[in-house]
């Protein structure tokens, strides 16, 4: 099975999906792939990196949700020695990296205006200059953007360009949430399972069918990384080769069952903050579909510091 076959399902609607990617993949087109955050839309984009005429060269991904302002410049498009305290040596940007090839801009929506201006100029013109340079540098680079955002909205409130969203969108792509293609399920399972038995070096597990059809009412909020993780976290428990019930958090099936938390030390006033941070956040990120944008939003801190505190606190999302 290829890197990016886990994410290719038996539905219509994937389908559907990865006949207009094969399609598009050997064109030069800018493609704009919009999904919930876990749909799998890096995978999309190697797909089509991997069945162009660029799939000899690099294809380089950058999360632009985790890129603060006041590197971002000099992460796209490098920086010359001596251009800012700390800049002790020239460097290539993320552009250059990718000459020849791919550059894959995921989370697109969280990157500040200033810098979409200058991403613009650079798709424009198809020249990079450094920072504290006076060179330009030609590059050859094919953009694959994703979003899980609604880009109309934000271009309607003036958080994104309209101009650079137009450049971006050539040909796009949507990604249907796994709850709304669960006849996928089953197949995403078994190479979920096999992937963590490599990783765990188990052999021969399996999952129990009753399992699977009450998975199948489960809303996957946080999609196939939700489903990937939980897989993994399964085959490390079973004992028995069979993957059952009791090996899954309890949240994921519709049946009542005693609801688990861990133990926090009520004396420890570090430990009872991290415990109510770490609630707060996930139970946010969960209603608004892991979108990091609202949620950082409505938790009233700036993207960075949501980045930083999903860190910290260990949430794999």
């Amino acid at each position: 099975m290829d890197s990016v076959s886990i994410v290719k399902g038996k539905s219509e609607e994937s389908k559907q999906l990865w006949s207009y990617a094969k399609q598009v993949a050997p064109t030069q087109m800018s493609v704009l792939i919009t999904g919930e955050s876990g749909t799998g839309k890096e995978y999309v984009a190697k797909f089509i990196h991997e069945n162009s005429k660029r799939k000899d060269k690099p294809f380089v991904a950058i999360d632009c949700g985790a890129l603060p302002e006041s590197i971002a410049s000099s992460e796209l498009f490098g920086h010359m020695k001596g251009a800012f305290t700390g800049a002790d040596r020239d460097k290539k940007g993320q552009f250059e990296y990718a000459n020849g090839g791919t550059l894959f801009l995921d989370e697109i929506g969280n990157l500040s205006y200033e810098s979409q201006v200058k991403l613009l100029r650079v798709l424009q013109e198809r020249k990079i200059r450094r920072v504290g340079g006076n060179q330009e540098i030609d590059i050859d680079v094919r953009i694959i953007a994703a979003t899980n955002e609604n880009l109309d909205s934000a271009i309607a409130e003036n958080e994104f360009r309209n101009d650079l969203y137009h450049r971006l969108n050539e040909f796009s792509l949507t990604i249907p949430s796994l709850e709304h293609r669960p006849e996928d399920l089953e197949e995403f399972i078994d190479y979920f399972i096999e992937e963590a038995c490599q990783e765990l070096d188990k052999e021969n597990v399996n999952i129990d069918p009753q399992v699977v059809d009450d998975l199948k009412d489960y809303d996957w909020p946080g999609n196939l990384r939700e489903l990937k993780n939980l897989m993994k976290r399964a085959v490390l428990l079973c004992q028995n080769r069979i993957i059952e019930h009791k090996h899954l958090p309890p949240s994921v099936f519709k049946t009542p069952q005693a609801e688990t938390t861990a133990k926090v030390n009520s004396n420890d006033l570090k430990q009872v903050k991290e415990h109510h941070e770490r609630e707060i956040i996930l139970k946010c990120l969960e209603k608004n579909k892991f979108n990091k944008s609202k949620t950082a939003k409505e938790l009233n801190i700036d993207r960075t510091t949501l980045y930083n505190k999903i860190k910290s606190l260990g949430l794999d999302v």
